[in-house]
């Protein structure tokens, strides 16, 4: 941060407390989403042949206590109470995962994947999954959500961090309070109880992936930051 001439965060929420917690300049702090570029490894292992499986919901990535699974794996009785066919996929690794084995009270309504995922096994969980779920209960941001929006699927996250910014809320999914299984129960079984609602959603989630997020928009962005630095840098700033 000291050394720097400019700062690039992925959210308006990060920029002020970066402005405010560092006692940085705001016109050094600019805000640019995480975009449509986070989708790619996994977009060029799409299959035309894999299609949506079931009420599969998919918790993707790291596992660690600040990503909130344990409030997922705890909505599992209420959400399958309404559709009792829907799994939760959890892919990812992390922290020792036997504190969250043992907190599911269904087992067999867990599928899971607990090692590195590769993009090509990625791909297929997210084409066949029928909603992404974000329960976080502190984060930034997420290059999840772009990738789950590149596969047209809505998702349900947590108004932690900026990600909010990066999710049109009823349209591309539905933001749910931290903490708060219920809530977080009710979003996924609205969507799993709706293909009509899932599919509006997935279409909404990638067309703003190619508008709001495109990576044509983000590098455009990222190049006047440079430029500004470049010229910063040359007045001996």
């Amino acid at each position: 941060r000291k050394y720097s001439n400019q700062i690039i965060v992925h959210g308006e929420k990060l920029k002020e407390q970066m402005i405010k917690e560092y006692n940085i300049p705001e016109d050094k702090v600019h805000a640019i989403p995480i975009g449509e570029h986070e989708v790619a490894p996994f977009k060029k292992y799409e299959r035309e042949d894999i299609k949506e499986d079931g009420n599969l919901i998919l918790f993707f990535g790291r596992i660690y206590e600040y990503k909130g699974l344990e409030y997922l794996i705890k909505a599992e009785p209420m959400i399958t109470k309404e559709v009792p066919d829907a799994k939760i996929i959890i892919a990812g690794t992390g922290e020792n995962f036997k504190k969250y084995e043992e907190m599911m009270v269904n087992r067999d309504n867990f599928i899971v994947h607990n090692y590195r995922i590769p993009y090509k096994e990625g791909a297929e969980l997210f084409q066949r999954c029928s909603v992404v779920v974000l329960p976080y209960i502190d984060a930034s941001q997420s290059g999840v959500i772009p990738t789950a929006y590149g596969f047209k699927k809505p998702i349900v996250v947590t108004d932690v961090g900026a990600i909010p910014e990066i999710v049109d809320d009823g349209v591309t999914g539905f933001i749910v309070p931290p903490r708060n299984t219920e809530a977080l129960a009710d979003a996924i079984v609205k969507l799993l109880e709706d293909e009509d609602l899932r599919k509006q959603m997935g279409e909404s989630a990638y067309k703003k992936l190619k508008t709001d997020l495109s990576w044509d928009k983000i590098a455009g962005k990222t190049i006047e930051v440079y430029k500004k630095a470049i010229n910063e840098h040359k007045r001996g700033g």
